[in-house]
C-alpha cells in the first residue's frame, strides 16, 4: 500500500521553490515566473528576502497552477453535494450524488495540493529564525502570510474531512507516525496562525493577491461562525465571529455597486470588495492560467466549453428574480437558445470572463473572500449571539440584497425567521463559490435540502471519505461510513 502522505515527505526533501516573484509592470496581479524550481536538501535552509519570497511562490503555487486547486474548482466539485453546483462527469459525479468513495482522483488531488501548501508554508515558518538582513517588519510579513495559507488549507481540509494529520516543521518528517488530530486541536491551529498572521500583515500590498491583515480577520470570522456549527458547536463562537466581522465593516473595504461588474477583467484588480482573491497569468504557457471559464462554459451551442460542471435547475428556479440572477447564471447560451430548449441544466456564469486567453487557459480569477461574505457573517453570528436581529445585523444583510435588487427585509422577524433568511441571502449571494456545502454542514442540512434529489442521504455524507491509499490503521482513520 502507498504509504501516507508521501507527496508530504518528498516535499521535505523536494520543496518546490520559484526563483522570482515577477510583478508585470503596471499590473498589480501577483504573477508566478516559473524557471527550473530550486531543489532543497533535507538540511537546506532560506536566509536572504529572495530565498523566504522564493519559498512564498511555492506556498501559492498548489492552490493556484496545478489543476487540483482554485484555478479549476475543485473546492466546487468537492462541495457539488450542494444545490448550486452539478456535475455529470464521470469522474466528479460520485461527489454530486453523495456517494463517493475513498479513491476518487478529485479527492486525492485536493488532499496532496493542500499537504503541498501547508508543507512549503511549514518550511518557511521553520526558517525564519534563520534569516539574516531582513527587517523584523518584513519577517513578520514573510511568515504572517505563509500562516494565513497554512491556515486556509487546513480550514479547508478539517471542513471535508474532519480528523487530519496536523503538520508542522518540526513533525512532518516523522508523519508516518503522526496520529491525527482532533477537530478541535485543528481549529486551534488554525485560529493560532489567523491571530498571528492579523498582527504582522499589513492593510495592502502594492500587489494584487497577497493575503492581508483584513483577509486574516475575513477568514478568522469564518472561522469562528464554523466552529458555532457542526462538528465542535460551540455557540459562544457566534459572538467572536460578530466581533471579527465588526472589525472589518465600516473599514477598508465595500460592495462594489454592481453585482455584475465583480466578475469583469476591468475590474478585478480595482474592486473594493474582493479581501483575497487568486489571480490567473497566462504568461508562463498556463502553468498558473484559470481554466474556469472553459469548465463552467457549456459544450454546445456557441459557446465552446467543457461544461464539466454547472447549476441545477432546482436552485435556479428557487433563485429570485434579480440583476444578481442575471449576473450568476448562463441561462440563454451564445447562438440565443435557451438552457430548457437545449435540454441541459443552467450554466455558471461568474467566471466567464477569463480575459487573454491561450488554448485551454486564461486571466480568470477566483475570489475567496470578500466583502458581502463578512456582512453576511456578522448578519447571522449576530442574530444568533444575541438571540435576535439587531439593527446593524438588518443593515448588513440589507446592503447586500439592496446591492442585489431585491427588497430590504421586513422589520420585526424572529430570530429563526431572520436566520433562515440570512442563510438563503448566502445561499443566492455566495453562489458557485464555494460556500453553500459548509453552511450546509454546519448548519446540519445536509440531509434536509438533498432528500428529495438523493433519497440515500445521511448524516455521513457531512464528510468526505479521506483518499484510501493514504491512511494508516491507528495513525489516520477513515471517516464513518466508507
Amino acid at each position: 500500500m502507498e504509504k501516507n502522505n508521501i507527496y508530504m515527505k518528498n516535499a521535505i526533501v523536494i520543496l518546490i521553490t520559484i526563483l522570482s516573484l515577477s510583478l508585470l509592470e503596471g499590473c498589480a496581479d501577483v504573477e508566478f515566473e516559473e524557471n527550473p524550481p530550486s531543489l532543497l536538501s533535507p538540511n537546506s535552509f532560506f536566509t536572504t528576502e529572495s530565498e523566504f519570497e522564493a519559498a512564498l511562490v511555492g506556498t501559492f503555487r498548489p492552490l493556484y497552477s496545478e489543476w487540483s486547486s482554485y484555478d479549476y474548482g475543485y473546492d466546487l466539485l468537492l462541495a457539488s453535494g450542494a444545490e448550486d453546483v452539478r456535475s455529470d462527469a464521470d469522474i466528479f459525479k460520485n461527489i454530486d450524488r453523495l456517494n463517493p468513495n475513498d479513491n476518487e482522483e478529485i479527492v486525492r488531488g485536493f488532499w496532496k495540493q493542500h499537504y503541498q501548501c501547508i508543507a512549503n508554508a511549514n518550511t518557511i515558518i521553520g526558517n525564519l529564525k534563520n534569516a539574516t538582513e531582513i527587517s523584523d517588519q518584513k519577517l513578520a510579513e514573510l511568515g504572517s502570510q505563509a500562516k494565513f495559507l497554512r491556515a486556509l488549507a487546513l480550514f479547508n481540509l478539517v471542513r471535508f474531512f474532519g480528523e487530519v494529520q496536523l503538520t508542522t516543521f518540526e513533525n512532518q518528517g516523522d508523519i508516518e507516525n503522526l496520529k491525527q488530530a482532533t477537530v478541535q486541536e485543528i481549529y486551534t491551529s488554525i485560529v493560532n496562525d489567523l491571530k498571528d498572521a492579523e498582527e504582522g500583515l499589513p492593510t495592502s500590498f502594492s500587489e494584487k493577491g497577497r493575503p492581508t491583515r483584513g483577509a486574516a480577520k475575513a477568514l478568522l470570522a469564518k472561522v469562528y461562525l464554523t466552529m458555532a456549527g457542526w462538528p465542535i458547536e460551540d455557540a459562544t463562537k457566534y459572538a467572536d465571529a460578530r466581533d471579527k466581522a465588526a472589525e472589518i465593516i465600516g473599514g477598508v473595504y465595500n460592495l462594489e455597486p454592481n453585482f455584475a461588474d465583480l466578475w469583469t477583467q476591468e475590474k478585478k484588480l480595482t474592486t473594493p470588495e474582493f479581501i483575497f482573491t487568486f489571480y490567473g497569468s497566462i504568461e508562463q504557457e498556463g502553468a498558473f492560467g484559470s481554466h474556469m471559464h472553459q469548465a463552467t462554459r457549456h459544450w454546445g451551442n456557441g459557446e465552446g466549453g467543457w461544461g464539466d460542471y454547472f447549476s441545477e435547475e432546482r436552485f435556479f428556479n428557487a433563485f429570485p428574480d434579480s440583476p444578481r440572477k442575471d449576473a450568476s447564471f448562463t441561462s440563454v447560451f451564445a447562438d440565443g437558445t435557451t438552457f430548457t430548449e437545449a435540454g441541459v441544466q443552467p450554466h455558471i456564469a461568474k467566471y466567464r470572463d477569463a480575459g487573454r486567453t491561450g488554448a485551454n487557459y486564461g486571466e480568470g480569477f477566483r475570489p475567496i473572500l470578500r466583502y458581502a461574505d463578512v456582512l453576511l457573517i456578522y448578519a447571522e453570528a449576530a442574530n444568533m449571539a444575541e438571540s435576535g436581529p439587531s439593527q446593524a445585523a438588518y443593515d448588513a444583510i440589507n446592503a447586500v440584497r439592496q446591492r442585489a435588487g431585491l427588497a430590504d427585509l421586513p422589520s420585526g422577524l424572529s430570530q429563526d425567521d431572520f436566520d433562515k433568511a440570512v442563510l438563503d441571502e448566502r445561499n443566492w449571494e455566495l453562489a458557485f463559490e464555494g460556500h453553500r456545502w459548509h453552511d450546509l454542514v454546519r448548519r446540519k442540512m445536509v440531509v434536509e435540502v438533498n432528500q428529495s434529489e438523493h433519497p440515500g442521504v445521511s448524516e455521513i455524507n457531512r464528510l468526505l471519505p479521506k483518499p484510501g491509499a493514504q491512511l494508516i490503521s491507528g495513525i489516520l482513520e477513515q471517516n464513518p461510513g466508507y
